[in-house]
């Protein structure tokens, strides 16, 4: 009998042969994920910007599961109750989003930016799928797929971390759409989890509502291929799923908000009515053109009609007659490309009425449009390639100098989200107009202790936008660290005068007042102003905290310590709490605490 030999042959490792095919027959998507990778590898090297701080790193909530329910059943920024009153966002699936991310990496800022570029590698994936499928041509797929995942649209979406809730409901939306086209039988049974998409993009940002009208119209054409029902059975059966899921949203966010919409605005109904065919027009241009892109702009308001309205209005309205036409008489995807397009960017026209000037309008409002573009180009590459030969090279030749042009851009737009006051800068170099992008540098140079700077910019913004009420509250807090307190109590006076000042801002003013009549011990001036502010809002933040430190400099600590107790109940300040065990645990004089500025709202 042979001897077995002390050394076993063991077979080579080999890869399961349908991983190998599937990965084969998908290469041209997956180097389009590849090239989406290499062109935003440069965010991987950013840090946290902007609503990063508040949202994510001073954030308890998206740091631990056991917030889980509170993150359900409560709007976006629960965690700073100052932005309650205007910016009621409930988002809830992005919210858990977060919280997986940070389970995942905590909090190292390359792991988010990784984790965001991953979704938009997604969402490319997904835009190929879409686009072979509305044309059947591989090269048509694979040139929108490329354009998608260098567009410099997409920066502002990917490479900040607290919009890419953008690049979520987007993913959610092209599933859900997808489901419904495709060609195999069970159209039925798919729009249920069709609907469950749709409802979970709700559930990332409300804007996915948009779409609404066009799931129900691609499920509805999709049932009369099948056969076999009457036209109002099937729609019926088309819009039941999707109304379904609305109606869950609207509930859920109603049990989380108390209300649907915010009860207060920037900007009239007027402003925002008169100026969004401008603003609209002002949208498509960057889409088409992404040059000296910015994390924010300028834009001009009218409150009433203009000649300028109407015929920007005139042309809107004839653009969307044109393609509604064409896409009815000769090809559909055309209409849903435009769907696409025009349906995301409605709800960036309503939010005018929420944000102040300098801070209404976003490049990460586009993400979404970006996937009708990415039809049309997909069509147009379509067309051509059955031309022949040497049409093929040319199409090639302007696509890659088209997509090598647009990833050069890309990569370098990244650098102006590395830190916050690049951040703004980039802001001001484009338009030098914009008042909250100097505000927001001010504020930086004020906590680096630059008070000369931060004056400098603060004075700045108030000059360039001196009705912008944010801004003069800014302002004043500026001055008030400078110790600048006739300057600060004049501004303050000054802004209270004014008969349209809405409530936010004058509850504001009148904190600020109070917290420099505390420093100037004049506690009499001081207790009216706060007794003012509480009359209008009890639950106001910050208010009992400028209480206990009017009550702890007159040596009232059993007084100041409930007022700190108040204060945390109402806004989760961990130092409110800190100060209350402080005074329980203590029966002596302290020295003067240093006033806590009034936190202003941030919002995405």
């Amino acid at each position: 009998m042979a001897k077995r030999s002390s050394v076993e042959v063991r077979p080579a490792l080999r890869l399961p042969a349908g991983l190998f095919d599937n990965v084969w027959a998908n290469r041209l998507p997956l180097s389009l994920c590849a090239l989406g990778l290499v062109v935003f590898s440069r965010s991987l090297f950013c840090g946290f910007v902007r609503d990063d701080h508040a949202q994510i790193v001073q954030n308890p909530q998206v740091q631990s599961w056991d917030y889980l329910p509170g993150l359900l059943l409560s709007h976006l920024w629960n965690q700073q109750p100052g932005a309650a009153a205007h910016h009621l966002f409930y988002r809830p699936l992005f919210s858990v989003w977060m919280l997986l991310v940070h389970t995942a990496g905590g909090l190292e800022p390359w792991f988010w930016h990784l984790a965001s570029i991953v979704l938009h590698l997604a969402a490319t994936w997904l835009v190929f799928r879409l686009c072979l499928h509305l044309t059947g041509s591989e090269a048509g797929a694979g040139v929108a797929a490329a354009l998608f995942a260098v567009h410099p649209i997409h920066v502002d979406a990917v490479t900040w971390v607290s919009a890419s809730n953008e690049v979520l409901f987007t993913v959610l939306l092209l599933g859900s759409l997808l489901l419904l086209l495709e060609e195999t039988p069970g159209i039925c049974v798919r729009l249920w989890p069709s609907a469950a998409l749709f409802c979970a993009a709700m559930f990332s940002k409300e804007t996915a509502l948009a779409m609404l009208p066009v799931l129900i119209a691609v499920a509805w054409v999709r049932l009369s291929k099948s056969g076999g029902l009457n036209p109002a059975r099937r729609i019926w059966n088309s819009s039941l799923p999707y109304l379904v899921a609305t109606v869950l949203y609207a509930l859920a966010r109603v049990a989380a908000t108390d209300r649907i919409r915010p009860e207060n605005g920037e900007h009239s109904w007027a402003e925002v009515i008169f100026s969004s065919p401008s603003i609209f027009l002002f949208y498509l241009n960057k889409l088409l053109l992404p040059l000296r892109l910015s994390p924010s702009y300028v834009n001009l308001l009218t409150s009433q009609p203009t000649k300028g309205f109407w015929f920007e209005l005139l042309a809107v309205l004839l653009a969307l007659a044109l393609v509604s036409v064409i896409a009815i008489k000769y090809s559909a995807p055309i209409g849903l490309a435009a769907a696409w397009i025009v349906l995301p960017i409605l709800p960036a026209l309503a939010v005018l009425r929420i944000y102040p000037d300098g801070d209404m309008t976003h490049d990460r409002y586009l993400y979404a449009p970006s996937v009708g573009l990415s039809i049309l180009v997909a069509m147009l590459v379509q067309h051509f390639w059955s031309k022949g030969k040497i049409v093929q090279r040319i199409v090639l030749a302007v696509a890659a100098v088209l997509i090598c042009s647009l990833a050069n851009l890309t990569f370098a737009q990244q650098r102006y989200y590395q830190d916050d006051l690049t951040f703004y800068q980039r802001a001001i170099q484009v338009d030098p107009a914009n008042g909250a992008a100097y505000s927001a540098v001010g504020d930086i140079y004020l906590d680096q202790g630059r008070i000369d700077l931060a004056l400098e910019n603060h004075r700045k913004a108030h000059q360039v936008a001196p009705d912008n009420p944010q801004i003069t509250l800014l302002l004043a807090r500026a001055l008030f660290t400078a110790k600048s307190y006739p300057e600060t109590e004049a501004l303050l006076n000054q802004l209270l005068q004014k008969k349209d000042l809405g409530s936010t801002h004058r509850i504001s003013a009148r904190l600020s007042l109070a917290n420099l009549e505390i420093e100037v011990k004049n506690p009499q001036a001081a207790q009216a102003l706060l007794q003012q502010v509480e009359d209008e809002d009890p639950n106001a933040p910050d208010l009992h905290w400028a209480k206990a430190v009017l009550f702890q400099r007159e040596g009232l600590f059993p007084q100041a310590q409930a007022e700190y107790e108040r204060e945390y109940q109402i806004s989760g300040d961990p130092a409110a709490k800190r100060q209350s065990l402080i005074l329980a645990k203590k029966n002596q004089r302290y020295p003067a605490l240093s006033v806590k500025p009034t936190p202003q709202p941030s919002a995405q």
